[in-house]
């Protein structure tokens, strides 16, 4: 899955944008994707305290886990 396809996909299952960050951790509670040298973290934000979610690949790997979590944690249905 491509960045712009996580976006969308998040929006239709309403997500807020400040539910997560693709471009590296930030603070806050929401789910963060960042590079860790070869490889691809996510992470779960919460008191400023990053708690590792997986360790993926790729990215597009990563955007589809996101997008599996988010649909875990809302009770939708995911392809």
């Amino acid at each position: 899955m491509i960045r712009e396809e996580l976006e969308s996909r998040l929006a239709a299952i309403g997500v807020h944008t400040s539910s997560y960050s693709l471009d590296g951790i930030k603070s806050g509670e929401c789910v963060c994707v960042a590079r860790e040298g070869n490889k691809w973290m996510v992470c779960y934000v919460e008191r400023d305290k990053p708690v590792e979610l997986a360790m993926l690949n790729t990215i597009e790997e990563a955007y589809e886990f996101i997008y599996k979590v988010f649909c875990d944690w809302l009770n939708v249905s995911h392809p």
